[in-house]
């Protein structure tokens, strides 16, 4: 976890930012506003070769003209072993500030222009070229089409953790035999640019809910099926909430509707979500998102839509 540093304030004032202001820190690295509608973001793994990568992504997607804003890092440095980039100021507020706990249906209009206007976005060699999650090399390395590059995926997360899902999934290896035998008749999928992390956090909007940006990029990012996209954002938009399962059903068939995904595949996409993303946040499985995972590749849809596929 990075956090905000009085080195950091001195480092940028010195630069002749003279209005610093930490505005936010978490797992990927510590967020400063520098004024003139520029941010700094001190990264806590990443290094300057991959943020490089990342800013001709961003390049990318800048050039699909969207109707909302998304990052754009205008210059990568090192400075004493930490990579930092400075970066366009995204403005608006978090979906989530006006949603409260709960989230509404008037909340899933965004979401779905996000998703929109993500799947207009066609896939580049720079996007084929990040890393996903904590992997040291690009998701798409020696992959010739988007199942095998998934399929990958899936193959070294279960490699390095599929002993902790066997121990809470029932019927685990059959579930993931059923994942990799959805994923691999995926192959001639349409591409796009793909977030992987689509949730209200991470859309921002103007004070009459109108989208204004997408932020963190990163996590899942990179080329792929809208779909694959699509399905995680239905799933994780309200993960823990009291009415969590609701929103989920209903956000997944609202998808299924504006886009014409069929749902077992949203279904059986948030199983290989499941199985890429368990321990994303704790190699160990100790904590909520692991749980949640292993609670959605042991839920009745998602197993009734597997084996609709293994037929």
């Amino acid at each position: 976890m990075q956090s905000h540093e009085t080195n950091w304030i001195e480092y940028f004032s010195s630069g002749g930012y003279r209005d610093v202001v930490p505005l936010a820190a978490g797992m990927e690295g510590a967020v400063y506003r520098l004024g003139q509608g520029l941010v700094a973001k001190v990264w806590g793994r990443r290094e300057a070769a991959e943020l490089k990568r990342l800013q001709k992504f961003y390049s990318d997607i800048s050039r699909a003209g969207l109707s909302f804003a998304t990052p754009q890092i205008l210059e990568v440095r090192e400075v004493d072993g930490n990579a930092v980039t400075i970066e366009r100021e995204l403005m608006g507020r978090p979906l989530k500030q006006f949603v409260g706990a709960g989230v509404p249906p008037e909340a899933d209009a965004a979401v779905i222009e996000v998703l929109r206007g993500l799947a207009m976005v066609p896939a580049t060699a720079a996007m084929r070229q990040l890393a996903v999650l904590d992997e040291p090399t690009p998701l798409w390395e020696g992959a010739e089409n988007w199942a095998a590059a998934l399929n990958g995926l899936l193959q070294r997360r279960v490699a390095s953790f599929g002993d902790q899902l066997r121990l809470v999934v029932d019927g685990f290896d059959v579930v993931f035999s059923q994942v990799a035998e959805l994923v691999s008749r995926q192959a001639e999928r349409p591409q796009s640019v793909v977030h992987g992390d689509v949730c209200l956090e991470n859309i921002l909007v103007g004070d009459d809910l109108r989208l204004t940006a997408l932020l963190d990029f990163g996590f899942l990012s990179g080329a792929g099926d809208p779909a694959w996209d699509a399905s995680i954002a239905a799933g994780i938009v309200d993960m823990y909430g009291p009415h969590a399962r609701e929103v989920d059903d209903r956000l997944t068939h609202r998808v299924a509707r504006e886009f014409g995904y069929p749902v077992e595949l949203l279904l059986g996409y948030r199983a290989a979500y499941g199985i890429a993303a368990s321990n994303a946040y704790d190699p160990n499985g100790a904590d909520g998102h692991f749980s949640w995972c292993a609670a959605v590749l042991g839920r009745e849809d998602v197993r009734e839509a597997l084996e609709a596929v293994a037929v």
